[in-house]
């Protein structure tokens, strides 16, 4: 059984207690730290966990794996402590907030041979899955442009999201999941344009941004979190092919997915869109008990959290300046 010791006790660190309750007897949650020590964790304490120190924790014989689920400035510093200490590390995303600190990450757990995961949830969403698939087919042809904007009413309930130290604003903390996308379909872009609005918080609330590709591609990515409740989130992504394109938009319960392919008809496809968050937390989480059994099937692959990190820096790097900014 793989012992997990969890590091935060947020919304989404509960969400990951969900999740690894679904594991069966393979997983079992035996410690916990947070950072307010007089709170509990009840959700954690259910399944077993105990309170400990962080030290305690990342030096117990009882815990194997380490879920890193914490404010984004403090994912390098703890994923290396735990990898040092021995443990396999489960990083929420960014792996970081810089490439500097992403790539001292990479280095450490190579350097202790220690499994690093870091969890990009959306490639695990069955709509963006089916995307991915339908490219891969072919019959579209191959991807010349894309939009992809991911709004949001929230970012209040968590102030630290919105500072540019703590969390990296809206670029690192809620569009990093559509620049992960564009990678995945698109490749590596080149260089980035920007402008953003910023949070009273210092990092941005809204940023809009133009990728360029070296085989011509470009994209168009938004976000933001300036919407009014009751919008929620209202995430959309465009694809278009040399034959065609894909349109997705998760807010569309009953057919997120549209393909409009030259000389057919539109197809809507039906996906599930329900449970996702624990569903593909779940998968995540199996993913990461493959690659400690020293089976990794290639999904959620290290090097391209690197990227997404270098993406987003530059993104804000071009927003800073005003500049045409290179992803290296």
């Amino acid at each position: 059984m793989m012992r997990v010791g969890l590091l935060g006790a947020g919304h989404f660190a509960k969400a990951h207690v969900a999740a690894l309750g679904q594991l069966g007897d393979g997983v079992g949650v035996t410690g916990y730290a947070r950072r307010d020590e007089a709170a509990a964790f009840a959700e954690a304490e259910e399944m077993g966990a105990v309170r400990m120190g962080v030290d305690e924790l990342l030096t117990s014989c009882d815990v194997d794996a380490v879920l890193v689920c914490v404010p984004n400035h403090l994912h390098r510093a703890l994923a290396e402590q735990a990898l040092r200490a021995g443990k396999h590390v489960f990083c929420e995303k960014p792996l970081a907030l810089n490439v500097a600190d992403a790539d001292g990450v990479l280095a450490t757990a190579a350097d202790t041979e220690r499994v690093l995961m870091v969890g990009h949830l959306t490639r695990y969403l069955p709509a963006y899955v089916t995307a991915g698939d339908i490219l891969a087919e072919g019959r579209l042809g191959a991807p010349v442009a894309a939009y992809a904007s991911r709004m949001h009413s929230g970012g209040s309930d968590r102030p630290w999201r919105m500072d540019a130290e703590l969390g990296g604003g809206v670029v690192f903390d809620l569009l990093v999941h559509d620049l992960d996308l564009l990678n995945w379909y698109l490749g590596h872009p080149e260089s980035v344009v920007a402008r953003g609005r910023r949070h009273a918080s210092g990092g941005y609330a809204y940023v809009a941004a133009t990728f360029n590709y070296a085989d011509h591609k470009i994209a168009l990515a938004e976000g933001g979190f300036v919407f009014r409740p009751p919008a929620e989130l209202r995430a959309t992504l465009r694809i278009v092919c040399e034959r065609g394109h894909i349109e997705v938009n998760t807010h569309d319960k009953e057919t997120p997915i549209r393909v409009f392919e030259e000389g057919r008809e539109e197809e809507r496809v039906s996906v599930k869109t329900e449970n996702l968050l624990i569903d593909g937390l779940v998968a995540e989480w199996g993913e990461f008990i493959r690659a400690v059994d020293g089976k990794p099937d290639g999904r959620l692959r290290n090097e391209d959290a690197r990227w997404v990190v270098a993406c987003a820096a530059a993104v804000v790097h071009a927003a800073d300046t005003g500049d045409e900014v290179a992803v290296r």
